[in-house]
């Protein structure tokens, strides 16, 4: 009997210390779970903003700012080809040029590089030269052309649209740095010594800029020639002048401020 209570007795705490061991089944807080729904909701909406900003900012670097308009400032030389290459130097010049740079791709590569193509519908460039009445007779010069008491005014105007490849790049936030190469056909005219000349050009532009939002600083030279029809000089030694062609080369260097937009 004794050994049997014993038993039951060793049985009961046996029970007791098994139930007491086995693991309580955690349950999750109505609180927590709230609070896991309340994060990803935020995370979500972190998540769009950022990408809205992005979006944003990536249209105001390359599509609401494709378009250009340029004011520079020209400094320019007129090659005489007849005449022993003689150069004339311009005394200002001014240039604008109105256009907009097509992208070949949406994406920028690596984040940050696009090539395009430059369509300047407006391009417009215009020097004045004057000869300098200390020149001496029999130098050789142009002046030598002219009576050295005729103060020679020379105005030159090239009317064209610009057209070329390009490369920007976007390295931080609104900062492009571009290169450019351009073909430039153009009506090019010349009113020297009472005498209108003119002729079809092609004139060729290598330049670069930096922008900065809306604003862009940059420099381009430009080169070109061409034969300008009805070319005449007042010296009656030659008068055969009047009658031919007369090849022109130009060589300018243009600083401008442009308009992003």
């Amino acid at each position: 009997m004794k050994k049997i209570f014993t038993f039951l007795i060793g049985l009961s705490l046996w029970t007791l210390t098994a139930t007491a061991q086995e693991p309580v089944p955690e349950t999750t807080s109505p609180v927590a779970t709230e609070t896991d729904s309340l994060q990803r909701v935020v995370n979500d909406l972190s998540q769009q903003l950022r990408h809205q900003k992005n979006e944003e900012l990536d249209r105001k670097i390359w599509k609401n700012r494709s378009k250009y308009f340029n004011l520079g400032y020209v400094k320019q030389s007129l090659v005489f080809k007849d005449f022993g290459d003689e150069k004339l130097k311009n005394d200002f010049g001014v240039s604008i040029s109105w256009g907009k740079t097509y992208y070949l791709h949406k994406k920028p590569l690596l984040g940050m590089l696009k090539f395009g193509l430059d369509w300047s519908w407006v391009d417009l460039n215009y020097s004045k030269y004057t000869i300098s009445e200390s020149e001496e007779p029999g130098s050789g010069s142009v002046g030598d052309i002219m009576d050295e008491t005729i103060d020679i005014g020379n105005h030159q105007l090239e009317y064209g649209m610009q057209v070329g490849p390009s490369i920007t790049i976007n390295p931080v936030h609104e900062l492009k740095i571009s290169l450019y190469f351009r073909l430039t056909p153009s009506y090019s005219m010349m009113y020297l010594d009472d005498s209108f000349n003119s002729n079809f050009a092609l004139f060729y532009s290598f330049g670069g800029s930096v922008a900065w939002k809306v604003i862009s600083v940059g420099v381009e030279g430009r080169w070109g020639q061409a034969k300008y029809n009805g070319f005449s000089l007042e010296d009656a030694d030659l008068e055969g002048i009047s009658s031919t062609k007369t090849k022109l080369k130009t060589n300018s260097v243009r600083f401008y401020v442009g308009f992003r937009f």
